[in-house]
């Protein structure tokens, strides 16, 4: 024989701990995604975005046209060996280099304004002799030296590949 059900409207409208717990947060989140479509709206990037969508198809036709020149696909392809080679390097190791890089330059324009003193005046003779024994200064051009050395060598190297005896632009 069947059990009987025992229903109790007041208990059917009351919502379980867990479950009220969970719309609550839903609520929440809800609220907090109408305040900021309320922000993008009140601040205009609404209409922007509106306008950019409804002007997609003209956008991508301009986009393709100058992507359709030669002109654009060496520029796609040039894009994509520089994010190639960006990828082989060690992110860490590119910060340093571009900070030392923006040190250098920030020095260089310093010393050409006249706010940092160089102890480099203009050598006679025999300052050129004593600059050809200056350790600190090899040690601080070394870099550049073996950067040149293997850039020379790496564009030597492509250019026996490709049969090419010309310098390359």
């Amino acid at each position: 024989m069947a059990e009987q059900i025992h229903f109790r409207p007041e208990q059917a409208k009351r919502f379980r701990p867990e479950t009220q717990d969970e719309l609550e947060q839903l609520e929440g989140r809800i609220a907090e995604i109408n305040g900021l479509l309320d922000q993008v709206y009140e601040s205009g990037l609404m209409r922007w975005i509106k306008d950019f969508v409804g002007a997609m198809p003209q956008v991508s036709q301009i986009a393709l046209d100058g992507i359709n020149t030669p002109q654009g696909q060496a520029g796609m392809r040039n894009l994509l060996v520089v994010a190639q080679q960006l990828g082989k390097i060690d992110p860490d190791r590119l910060e340093q280099a571009f900070a030392a890089a923006n040190t250098g330059v920030d020095k260089a324009r310093a010393t050409a304004e006249g706010r940092h003193n160089s102890n480099y005046n203009p050598p006679g003779v025999t300052g050129v002799f004593k600059l050809l024994h200056d350790k600190e200064l090899w040690s601080a051009l070394a870099p550049v030296l073996e950067g040149v050395k293997a850039y020379s060598a790496e564009q030597k190297t492509a250019g026996e590949k490709s049969g090419d005896d010309e310098p390359r632009d």
